[in-house]
Order: structure tokens, then sequence, then C-alpha cells
């Protein structure tokens, strides 16, 4: 075993840390609607929506 760990040791460590990494973005961004991401772009188009019909004199959307 401590043969196996100053062989791979590095690789081991650098592959936890990769896997680590993707857990954590796949957290952030998420898979669906109720995503941190998709919330945030979301709320920007539809006040950019809103902005836009306000400046062009349209009534605004509910």
């Amino acid at each position: 075993m401590d043969e196996i760990f100053k062989q791979y040791g590095s690789t081991i460590i650098t592959v936890l840390a990769i896997i680590a990494v993707i857990g954590i973005i796949t957290l952030v961004i998420g898979n669906d609607n109720t995503s941190v991401v998709y919330q945030a772009f979301a709320d920007l188009i539809k006040r950019f929506y809103k902005d836009a019909n306000m400046a062009a004199g349209f009534a605004p959307a509910p």
C-alpha cells in the first residue's frame, strides 16, 4: 500500500481534485431550472424584456 502511494499518490490526488471540481461545478450550475445560474439568467432576460417594453412605450408584461 505504501508503495502504491509513493508511485501514484500525486495522480490519485489529481484525480480526486478533478472529481471534486466537477462536483462543485455541477452543484453550482445545476442541470435544471432550480440552479443558481439558470435563475440569474432567467431573471436577466425577464428584466431586459420588461425594460425594453417600457422603453418602447408598450404596456408592461405581467
